[in-house]
């Protein structure tokens, strides 16, 4: 297990997203954030990246462009995470001349440039539901958290490339290592017999 990406129990995922209010902008786009984030499996990055063009409402789904494998891919949009981002736009967005979905508060409101604030972002919303996890709780995080919950749950393994942009299901395969329970469901006798 000493090779496991850093992850959340997703019952403190669920804690972290369920705490935020929807009274104040900055609370409806944090929520938006986390939701996408812990939904989608998508890196800092490409949610830095995401224009409002790339949300298809009909389908559910976005594109997701600049991934790290230089490849976009297209992620599906669960219908509470498309709740939270329509609330965001309809009425917490600011209202600037910006093709970017996600926008700081902070003058000049634009898109995020830089990893940093969304990390700090998601750090906030964990800290205030008592997870602490130091600099290692950034939005990879949450990424790291949803496949392994997927694991969890008995997604097919190669599904899971496919929703996180992974190249090689060898990647992916390193999450396998947390479902000890499955892993023990599938194991062969010892060769010896009981000892």
């Amino acid at each position: 297990m000493a090779h496991l990406p850093p992850r959340l129990a997703w019952g403190d995922v669920r804690r972290a997203i369920d705490a935020i209010g929807a009274t104040t902008s900055v609370d409806i786009r944090d929520r938006a954030i986390l939701l996408l984030l812990a939904t989608t499996g998508i890196r800092n990055g490409e949610l830095r990246a995401i224009r409002l063009r790339d949300i298809d409402w009909r389908t559910g789904e976005v594109f997701v462009r600049r991934t790290k494998g230089k490849r976009d891919r297209v992620v599906p949009l669960l219908e509470e995470t498309g709740a939270a981002l329509a609330d965001y736009i309809l009425r917490a967005r600011p209202k600037v001349d910006s093709p970017y979905l996600l926008l700081s508060f902070t003058p000049p409101v634009g898109p995020f440039k830089f990893a940093a604030p969304v990390s700090r972002i998601v750090r906030k919303r964990l800290r205030h539901v008592g997870v602490e996890r130091g600099r290692v709780a950034g939005a990879h995080l949450l990424r790291h958290s949803l496949a392994t919950q997927l694991v969890g749950q008995r997604r097919p393994i190669n599904e899971i490339p496919d929703l996180l942009g992974h190249r090689s299901i060898n990647t992916t395969a390193l999450y396998v290592k947390v479902a000890t329970s499955q892993l023990a469901e599938v194991a062969l006798p010892f060769p010896g017999g009981a000892a």
